[in-house]
């Protein structure tokens, strides 16, 4: 029996004196427990009502190869146990805080977490229906395929919602999906507590926490890597119970078999149920797959093998992806190509700007060299014509000089020296053309 179940055994109660009797109420009077309903190596589950009168169930820290129960109070079996038990304790409560905060209508909900008589409880949603083992095992029940389909992709959407909030059920069984009266499942009592609290203590570290034939290998070996598929692979073990009518070989004997080159003892259904399509047959030997890698990894994924609208959904989102993808790619290069040309463009046009303005200085250096070039030859023409105008002045006044006799010598030599001034800077100039000097001149 689970927490959340109606139907229990009323013999249990009488071989746990431990428990809570009816009418016993807890946190000052919020809850009043009505009956018992289970027990195991880690707590009891009873039915209870609220202080609004609304039924729930509430579970119980009670690991009983540690502790009992003196006038209502909840203690270790003896001192040495005392630090174990508030380990476990705290372990439970602090799990309980944690799972308090999922809400998804495939999970079971919890309402609160609380101490009382010196241990934790968390009071949970009751589901009123069965739960799916014994269902399978009803012989006046048959489940239509139709609904076995249903049942496994609400299971995964909440899978695949624990998962994401980076939370493992590590207990997934038959007897741990309770089917409500409306024919929807609800996830119960999960095991990440029980692992943690066999961690805390050595006194519990001899229960048996993993379930043949639905626990993955990795859960029988202490501190071996746990994830997603680990989970999935009790869920795979869970539906082949559905398909089979019987669990599927325990995951130690099929490692210990193909160890040794035998054959695994497990039977694939692929194939073996035509009511069912391959791919939903398939996906549950893949999830049973031995060895993590090659089971199927997401809950995600797996709702896409088995559901054709998923997987017809998944693939139209996958192509509007690539296609968003390849638009991107092809505005990205038109970009490049774009920055190219305009780079190229402008690298053209300065470089047409730099070689016009080259040439533009070149014709005015060529036109500068033309002017000075011109201006020396009128200089130098010039000084030529000065010159021939002085000599033919010298020869006249040499001539009047002799005529006019010695006194006139004085006055033409000053009058020498003034045309000398005068055409001095002529003169240089031309010597500068000729390679003379001014004593040429003289």
């Amino acid at each position: 029996m689970n927490a959340g179940q109606q139907n229990y055994d009323p013999g249990l109660s009488e071989s746990f004196a431990d428990a809570l009797k009816p009418g016993t109420e807890l946190l000052h009077g919020q809850f009043r427990i009505e009956k018992f309903l289970n027990a195991g190596g880690f707590g009891m589950t009873y039915l209870a009502r609220d202080s609004l009168d609304r039924i729930v169930v509430i579970k119980e820290c009670f690991p009983s190869s540690m502790c009992c129960r003196n006038n209502g109070s909840v203690m270790a079996r003896s001192r040495q146990h005392q630090a174990e038990f508030d380990a476990v304790v705290k372990h439970f409560g602090a799990e309980a805080r944690r799972l308090s905060k999922l809400n998804h209508p495939h999970i079971v909900g919890i309402h609160q977490v609380f101490e009382d008589n010196q241990t934790a409880y968390m009071a949970l949603d009751f589901v009123r229906g069965r739960d799916l083992l014994d269902t399978i095992e009803d012989p006046r029940m048959k489940l239509h395929p139709r609904d076995v389909k249903d049942i496994l992709l609400k299971c995964l959407e909440a899978v695949h919602y624990i998962h994401t909030n980076d939370v493992l059920h590590r207990d997934i069984s038959p007897d741990n999906i309770l089917i409500d009266g409306k024919g929807n499942p609800v996830l119960i009592d999960f095991g990440a507590a029980k692992e943690e609290a066999t961690r805390a203590s050595r006194a519990l570290s001899a229960l048996h926490v993993v379930k043949d034939g639905y626990s993955p290998h990795e859960f029988y070996i202490a501190g071996s890597t746990q994830d997603a598929s680990s989970d999935l692979y009790s869920l795979g073990a869970t539906f082949y119970h559905v398909l089979t009518g019987m669990a599927p070989p325990d995951a130690q004997a099929r490692v210990s078999a193909i160890a040794g080159d035998r054959p695994d003892p497990y039977k694939p259904v692929t194939g073996k149920f035509p009511q069912f399509e391959d791919a939903f047959l398939h996906a549950v030997d893949k999830a049973l797959s031995v060895f993590p890698p090659d089971r199927i990894q997401t809950a995600r994924d797996w709702m896409e093998l088995v559901d054709t609208e998923r997987r017809r959904s998944a693939a139209l989102q996958q192509a509007e992806l690539d296609r968003q993808i390849e638009l991107s790619i092809s505005r990205l290069v038109q970009e490049t190509n774009r920055a190219v040309e305009e780079d190229i463009k402008e690298h053209e046009a300065k470089s047409k700007a730099e070689k016009k303005e080259a040439q533009r200085l070149q014709k005015l250096a060529e036109e500068q060299m033309r002017q000075r070039k011109k201006t020396l030859d009128e200089l130098a023409m010039l000084d030529d014509q000065v010159f021939l105008e002085e000599q033919s002045r010298n020869a006249e006044n040499a001539m009047r000089r002799s005529q006019m006799g010695g006194n006139h010598d004085e006055a033409g030599r000053k009058r020498k020296r003034s045309i000398l001034s005068r055409l001095l800077p002529f003169g240089l100039l031309r010597g500068t053309f000729r390679g003379n000097g001014p004593s040429d001149y003289l």
